[in-house]
């Protein structure tokens, strides 16, 4: 549990590094990580194991996660899972676009980083994260 954890928070300081020295180069790195993770980690799940959404949700650290988790997502965890990976591609494409829509993809990732924070406490480690959009906005 641990690793998942520090991997995270070493993520976090990392791009909260290179925003301050080279904030374009965090805004293409976040794009890109949004990217990844929605077509390599809940592509994954989405194809792979689905039902993993709603086990995952079961554990979460909010009371309404889990409503959510057993009385909503598991009634079609797919379209679940296809809805998050069309939030993070769009996300990630809006970070690498240029312009206002920049800004729209900043707030959306900060908006996902700190939605995702109650379901777990490795997720929490990911809030971290969220400090690299909102100083590049």
């Amino acid at each position: 549990m641990f690793g998942p954890i520090v991997t995270g928070i070493l993520l976090s300081l990392v791009m909260i590094c290179i925003s301050l020295k080279k904030p374009n180069t965090a805004r293409i790195v976040l794009g890109i990580f949004f990217l990844v993770m929605a077509i390599g980690v809940n592509g994954a799940f989405t194809l792979f194991n689905p039902q993993s959404y709603v086990e995952y949700g079961q554990g979460a650290l909010l009371f309404i996660y889990r409503e959510l988790s057993t009385k909503i997502i598991a009634l079609n965890p797919v379209l679940f899972g296809l809805l998050l990976i069309f939030y993070e591609i769009t996300i990630g494409l809006l970070i690498l676009h240029k312009g206002k829509l920049v800004k729209v993809g900043l707030i959306g990732s900060i908006f996902f980083l700190l939605a995702i924070s109650p379901v777990s406490l490795i997720q929490i480690s990911w809030l971290g994260l969220a400090i690299t959009p909102a100083y590049l906005l």
